[in-house]
């Protein structure tokens, strides 16, 4: 590692130290907060949102959409249980809460909504028409949502492995469940686990 690049990861929550591919080219890593957002997040949630547009992919919804009016008060309460267990474990492993940490916790909630529509429901169904078998599809779309992350995040090969892994088994507990707001929270949960502390913050400085 050169210099820059030293310089460059010491700017890096060690979640994203061991999550990220050294520095490319140019020199630089994803370091800051803007960054994850352009790269990742805010492709990702226009592409949700376009996928949205197809009413045959929106009526995909309307199982969801009356569970959660049948079950609301226990979706509220689990998804704010996540919440206070991620505001608790941020302030345990740096003895701080800051705004913006919880801003990042919520951000990793519209991250883990958007991938959950994107890639275990819109996309599967929009490949199986290809004459594609609905298991191919599935795993087509966990290959991409691996890929994803190699190219936006730069995260390391085998930790995109694992994504892809883990993308394969919420597919497969959205096929036996049915529950879109179950998978999207256990997504929440191990994806602040994961990458606990926003971009570019470190342990006892102010993010």
């Amino acid at each position: 590692m050169n210099n820059e690049s030293s310089r460059h990861s010491k700017h890096l929550a060690p979640s994203q130290r061991r999550l990220q591919r050294e520095a490319d080219f140019t020199g630089q890593r994803l370091n800051s907060f803007r960054q994850v957002l352009l790269r990742h997040g805010l492709p990702g949630f226009l592409i949700g949102l376009l996928l949205l547009i197809p009413s045959d992919l929106r009526a995909l919804l309307s199982p969801q959409n009356h569970r959660l009016e049948e079950h609301l008060p226990i979706y509220g309460l689990g998804f704010l249980g996540i919440f206070c267990f991620s505001l608790c474990w941020s302030w345990y492993i740096d003895r701080r809460i800051s705004w913006a940490q919880a801003g990042w916790i919520f951000y990793l909630l519209l991250v883990s909504i958007w991938e959950e529509w994107v890639f275990r429901v819109a996309l599967p169904t929009l490949i199986v028409p290809l004459e594609v078998q609905f298991t191919t599809a599935v795993l087509i779309s966990n290959i991409l949502f691996g890929a994803v992350h190699y190219f936006t995040l730069r995260w390391k090969a085998s930790w995109c492995l694992l994504a892809f892994l883990g993308g394969m088994g919420f597919s497969h507990n959205y096929a036996e469940l049915g529950d879109l707001f179950v998978i999207i929270g256990i997504h929440w949960l191990a994806t602040f686990i994961n990458t606990p502390r926003l971009p570019g913050s470190r342990p006892g400085n102010s993010a």
